[in-house]
């Protein structure tokens, strides 16, 4: 098996780097060392998978197996495919990343799926915020599939913010999802919404050290832990909740493991019903905080 990045000593096309890049990234402990790579001859080649299957003996230009060099040697330290590639797809929604903002994960795709099946064919609008929205895939992806929705998608970080206007753009939806600079923790909002969506920083901080290096060192910090035990951001929606959200309202929020019992406690102190959505290993994934009828 070749043990170092291939360099252009012969002519190389796409079959010949996919076996290669499978082997030498499974000799690397690599995630999905075929995926992975793949994906990186898509890039490189900015095209579909499909196109890659078809063609397989294409060959890579100079330029183009030094770009791949360099995607190799990016993955093989620990930094997240994601990242390489500049996006990754989101509820079937091609998404923007980069590291200022998490890369999504598919358990957050439970908070739009549970929107989606909600909203069904109700006419709207439906006045919709979402809290700490990083790349914007929560409100892009509703938007997308519910037209009814009008969003307000707030963060505190500037450059996460450009990364939601860039999302937003790509899929056309300006018009419907406006961005915020603005710090949940401190500031109030002045309006009430029908539909409120946050996936916090719900990491305590002494599990910071368990984390995956990959995303330890990789994704930002403050996307990850609030520096505190997990559990700031529900505390402060539980207390500003009655002034933002409409009486017939729905907010769903993303959980950490172990997190429930508290969460349910902070809502239902202030007269809230509380409903758990598992995954199918049965794991707590969402929460969703309705008013007490």
């Amino acid at each position: 098996m070749r043990k170092t990045i291939p360099l252009p000593d012969k002519q190389w096309t796409v079959i010949d780097i996919v076996r290669w890049g499978t082997e030498f990234f499974a000799a690397k402990n690599v995630d999905s060392p075929r995926l992975t790579i793949e994906m990186m001859v898509c890039a490189v080649l900015n095209i579909g998978r499909l196109k890659l299957y078809t063609d397989f003996e294409r060959p890579l230009s100079l330029e183009e197996l030094a770009d791949l060099r360099l995607m190799v040697r990016r993955r093989t330290t620990g930094e997240p495919l994601q990242y390489i590639l500049g996006y990754t797809d989101f509820y079937s929604v091609r998404i923007e990343v980069t590291p200022d903002v998490l890369i999504p994960r598919p358990e957050t795709e439970f908070i739009v799926e549970r929107v989606i099946r909600m909203i069904g064919s109700q006419v709207g609008p439906f006045r919709c915020l979402d809290v700490g929205t990083g790349s914007g895939c929560i409100p892009v992806a509703i938007a997308k599939r519910c037209h009814q929705t009008v969003w307000t998608a707030l963060d505190k970080e500037p450059k996460a913010l450009k990364i939601a206007e860039n999302n937003i753009n790509l899929h056309e939806l300006a018009y419907r999802i406006s961005t915020m600079h603005f710090d949940f923790l401190t500031e109030t909002l002045g309006s009430k919404y029908n539909i409120i969506t946050m996936n916090p920083p719900y990491i305590p901080q002494h599990d910071l050290v368990d984390l995956q290096h990959e995303v330890r060192d990789y994704e930002p910090h403050s996307a990850l832990t609030d520096d505190g035990d997990g559990l700031q951001f529900y505390r402060r929606m539980s207390e500003v909740l009655p002034d933002i959200l409409e009486k017939n309202g729905i907010l769903l929020m993303e959980i950490g493991f172990g997190q429930f019992e508290s969460v349910k406690g902070m809502f239902a102190a202030v007269s809230y019903n509380v409903e758990l959505v598992t995954d199918l290993q049965d794991i707590p994934r969402v929460v969703v905080v309705t008013h007490k009828n």
